[in-house]
């Protein structure tokens, strides 16, 4: 089944065309990582197939569905999040609040099954011990770890995950693309995720979408990493070097990413 779907689709802000003629297909369980410089429009695409912005042009289906029709299956985590940290919320409550929202209930009545699905979800990504800590006090990696859990206490179809790894410490970025990585094997949902650092994530990528306001490639890691399209976005200096079968894709923003499926 067709998990996302949008041709020719063009996104529009007060009538300006933030994003243009963007056309695509992603499988049901497929991860797509979502490519581009500054600007480009990686996050406006995002929020358009969250149903979070709905002023577009062509065609964009979730699951068949219009975006804003196939809400109960969408998670969506922004690159930042807006919880008030002055608010002593434990991780356990932060992750409930995903299921609390969904469900209609205020926060001081967290039905039992829902605190049980939220202990689950924090075990599902590891932080199960830390369920009853302030959530202001944990570290970078372990809050984005509890807000993937926050994003999968709903059993999503689809999860939407806006630069998961910026900010964070190289060792905090392999816990979370750790996590990204069980999600793909071992629950099915269907991610697209925007990124500046592929390197961690390439190995879950099914397909790859390389965006600057305009569509430049669409497909396969192999099939989109390669020097005469990523010149066209990261400019000259940018180039694909093929390795012991594996591919190193150097950029001008001097990322360094690799993609495992072979060379080119």
């Amino acid at each position: 089944m067709r998990a996302v779907k949008a041709e020719n689709l063009t996104i529009l802000y007060e009538e300006q065309r933030a994003v243009e003629d963007v056309t695509f297909e992603l499988d049901e369980g497929e991860t797509m990582l979502l490519l581009g410089p500054n600007g480009a429009g990686k996050t406006t695409l995002l929020r358009t197939i969250a149903a979070f912005h709905r002023e577009y042009t062509g065609k964009l289906e979730v699951f068949g569905r219009k975006p804003e029709e196939a809400r109960d299956l969408i998670s969506y985590v922004p690159q930042s999040h807006v919880l008030n940290e002055r608010v002593p919320l434990t991780a356990i409550e932060v992750v409930a609040m995903g299921g609390i929202y969904r469900k209609g209930f205020v926060h001081f009545k967290i039905p039992k099954e829902i605190l049980q699905k939220a202990e689950e979800a924090l075990g599902f990504v590891g932080l199960a011990h830390i369920k009853d800590r302030l959530f202001r006090e944990l570290s970078g990696g372990q809050k984005q770890r509890v807000l993937l859990a926050r994003a999968l206490i709903s059993d999503p179809g689809l999860l939407l995950l806006d630069e998961p790894l910026s900010a964070l410490d190289p060792s905090a970025r392999v816990e979370v693309a750790n996590v990204l990585d069980k999600i793909k094997h071992e629950s099915g949902i269907t991610m697209i995720i925007t990124t500046h650092d592929v390197n961690p994530l390439i190995d879950i990528g099914d397909k790859v979408l390389l965006l600057n306001r305009r569509l430049i490639a669409f497909g396969t890691p192999s099939k989109v990493l390669r020097d005469e399209i990523i010149k066209t976005v990261y400019g000259p200096l940018a180039r694909v070097i093929p390795i012991e079968g594996k591919l190193f894709c150097i950029t001008g923003d001097t990322h360094l990413h690799r993609h495992g499926g072979g060379g080119i």
